[in-house]
């Protein structure tokens, strides 16, 4: 090396970068492509095998633009509308200018940490909470404050009493997801009323990530646009991916009745540039489809999150939360660190009663929780395949529960 820079002070890394949390959900999947010769049944992520929708894939493959163009900040006009026009299904009087189309709900959620957030602000999110929360927050500067709930209470927001405790001068945000991920709970409608007029009091922001709203069981949740004498201070995340079976389409919205804020995620859009409109288009016709499309969503889902939960029944010494809405649950091992039992099964454990070797790729809890030292006998489990694979995928997980305790 040339004696000019011998001296040279060492290059470093920015704290954020060092700060921001492996994904509980993915960190597995490295040891899982260097295996060969293994079936993975792979419960980790929120990915379905139901197919996309045809009217979504044939609005992508009529695209014949020649020229790439960029679209607009905010998103194309006709996908704002659609948008608009989906959420007042349920939540009347919405307009384009209460939306912004962005890329995925991911990054609806990083636009209103940014918008929201200053350096050093905190954000309550009822814990176990979806693990990226942490990384978005981290990317806006700000911290997210858990908000301790039980899988034996159904995961129910605690009482105004706790909250109040958590409150700093630095809260900005009470956020959460209904149905929730990665615990498959739903808020009622007095329970959201509730909160709602809580962080009304506290002069907090509500924003709730309804990224699986279109999913439930028993009942529909209510969207927090829904709620009356709160408009100016909700915002709502929505995604195509896990309704339409569209992950990969990478297109969200931000929908809010404040005005004020929307014009300034205008000015964070045009930072980014737009969203792709050939993607945009795919989401109208999406956004378009009929209610029938919805039943049939509900019903598939609803059978595989069954099979699932009847198939975890027979496991002894486990415990989980019988989800009422999205395709998650979290369980409760009789282990005492799930991180070491996953990382087993993939680089260890293997099934062969069936005549090939299997194991099973699971989430470990501690990722889902602020405090690592939490979660350290659950799992999230995601019910997206058919319900003869997940009932085998949950056989060999408990084989390999007996195996690693014995």
């Amino acid at each position: 090396m040339s004696s000019t820079f011998q001296n040279a002070p060492p290059l470093r890394l920015s704290r954020r970068a060092m700060a921001i949390q492996e994904s509980a959900i993915r960190k597995l999947d490295a040891s899982v492509n260097k295996v060969s010769g293994v079936f993975f049944h792979r419960m980790n992520i929120g990915q379905p095998d139901v197919p996309t929708p045809r009217a979504v894939m044939d609005a992508l493959a009529a695209e014949d633009s020649q020229v790439l163009a960029y679209g607009p900040a905010s998103g194309l006009l006709e996908c704002r509308d659609a948008a608009a026009a989906f959420h007042s299904r349920t939540s009347p009087g919405l307009t384009r200018e209460h939306t912004v189309v962005t890329q995925g709900g991911s990054e609806a959620l990083l636009f209103a940490m940014v918008g929201l957030c200053d350096p050093g602000d905190e954000i309550l999110v009822p814990e176990p909470y979806y693990t990226n929360y942490n990384g978005f927050a981290t990317f806006a500067g700000a911290k997210v404050v858990p908000v301790p709930t039980r899988l034996d209470e159904g995961f129910a927001i605690p009482s105004d009493d706790v909250l109040d405790s958590l409150v700093t001068e630095r809260t900005r945000i009470f956020l959460f997801a209904n149905p929730g991920n990665p615990t498959g709970a739903v808020y009622g409608a007095e329970q959201l009323r509730r909160v709602a007029a809580w962080a009304r009091r506290k002069g907090l922001w509500l924003v709730a990530d309804e990224v699986y709203r279109a999913i439930w069981f028993s009942a529909p949740p209510l969207s927090a646009l829904n709620l009356a004498g709160h408009e100016d201070h909700v915002i709502v995340v929505d995604s195509t991916s896990k309704t339409f079976s569209a992950c990969g389409l990478r297109i969200g919205f931000l929908v809010s009745r404040n005005l004020e804020l929307m014009e300034r995620l205008e000015r964070l859009g045009q930072a980014r540039l737009g969203p792709q409109p050939r993607g945009q288009r795919a989401a109208i016709a999406a956004l378009q489809l009929p209610e029938s499309y919805y039943a049939e969503v509900r019903h598939i889902y609803k059978s595989r999150v069954d099979a699932m939960m009847d198939a975890l029944a027979e496991i002894p010494g486990l415990a989980f939360h019988r989800p009422e809405g999205a395709f998650y649950t979290m369980a409760r091992l009789p282990v005492s660190d799930t991180e070491r039992f996953a990382r087993w099964l993939v680089d260890e454990f293997r099934d062969t009663t069936t005549g090939r070797a299997e194991s099973v790729v699971v989430a470990p809890g501690p990722g889902f929780y602020a405090d690592p030292s939490k979660g350290r006998d659950e799992i999230r489990l995601a019910a997206v395949r058919e319900e003869s694979q997940l009932r085998r995928a949950v056989a060999v997980l408990g084989a390999g529960l007996r195996q690693f305790r014995g």
